[in-house]
Formats: structure tokens, C-alpha cells, sequence
């Protein structure tokens, strides 16, 4: 597809999209072929690891939104830059949906020798009921390209599953939106 993509004006909305989303069908792709090959971990600071993705985020939300950060000074075993990679979609998308005024969350929990949490919480306006079946599928629906290609959660899903751990949607919040992150390093 690039050599034709590629033949397109760079400038156009859709051209741009079409660009992404091959981009990101060869990436999703390649997470599917390697999900048995597990991801290489290093400690890593969780506050300050927290606190830089939050900062990271500040600049995409609403005027007067709040970003909190509970992370404790410990060092956790992950790979740095995939875990970072899921985090700052799963924050884009909170800040994509919560309105002025709004909170973010970003926590980080030790619940066992083998077994920690990262949990981003906001108080957007949630996501449908009628959503949440296919929200790791990717292909579920048909979209305009132009405002995202629905592939970022499932790309996440694939590669919190190469760290040894898995995506969820915490069904039981109901005053927005909360991704559980779970890791067993």
C-alpha cells in the first residue's frame, strides 16, 4: 500500500489518515505475529516514571483540568518505553474526553510480589455501554479515518499482553471513564 500511499498529497486529511492507518495495521500486525515473545523489563522509578507521563499529557486536556498522580517511590520491573506508549494513549484518550474543569488520574499499586497496577481514572463522559464489547477488537467498526481508526486499544491490549499482563475496562466506575492496567513482572 505505501507506494501508493506515498502517491498521494501529503497535505489532505484523508491522506494523512490512510498513512496512519496502514501504519498502524503493520504495527498491530506485527504485535499479533510476536505475542508470545515477552517484552524485556528493567526497574523503573514508578513516581517518577508517573509524574513524566502526566506532564506529558498537561498540554492535550481542557482548560482548568486536574492531573493527579499517587505513585509511590518504588522501583517496579516493565519496559519503560511499551509501558509508557499504553499509558500516554490511554491518558490522551481521558484527556480527549474530559471536559474543563474535569480530573485525571494516573495511580500506581503494588498488589502483590508479582503483581502491580496502573490505573487511569477521568470524569469525561464514559463510554457506551453499547462500546464496550468490541473496545479491544480491532476492525469492530466502521469509522471515518480522518478522526482515528479505533486500533489504539487494541494495539494496547496486544502489547500490555507482550508485558505479561492485560487491558480493562472497569465497568463498575460510572463517573467517566477507568483503564486497569494490570502486570505480573
Amino acid at each position: 500500500m505505501e507506494p501508493t500511499l506515498d502517491t498521494l498529497p501529503p497535505n489532505l486529511p484523508a491522506a494523512k489518515a490512510l498513512k496512519d492507518f496502514a501504519g498502524h495495521i503493520q504495527c498491530l500486525s506485527e504485535l499479533e505475529a510476536t505475542q508470545a515473545e515477552l517484552y524485556p523489563t528493567e526497574d523503573v522509578n514508578m513516581s517518577a516514571f508517573c509524574e513524566a507521563l502526566a506532564e506529558d499529557i498537561k498540554s492535550k486536556t481542557a482548560p482548568d483540568v486536574t492531573i493527579a498522580v499517587n505513585a509511590p517511590k518504588m522501583s517496579a520491573p516493565v519496559n519503560e518505553q511499551e509501558l509508557a506508549t499504553v499509558l500516554r494513549h490511554l491518558l490522551a484518550n481521558a484527556a480527549e474526553y474530559t471536559p474543563a474543569g474535569g480530573k485525571i488520574s494516573l495511580d500506581f499499586k503494588k498488589r502483590g510480589p508479582h503483581n502491580i497496577q496502573f490505573i487511569i481514572t477521568d470524569t469525561g463522559c464514559g463510554i457506551a455501554e453499547e462500546e464496550r464489547e468490541n473496545l479491544f477488537k480491532p476492525f469492530a467498526t466502521v469509522r471515518d479515518l480522518t478522526k482515528g481508526d479505533g486500533l489504539g486499544l487494541p494495539m494496547c491490549a496486544l502489547r500490555v499482553a507482550k508485558m505479561n499482563g492485560t487491558l480493562r475496562l472497569d465497568e463498575s466506575y460510572t463517573h467517566g471513564t477507568r483503564f486497569i492496567v494490570e502486570l505480573h513482572p
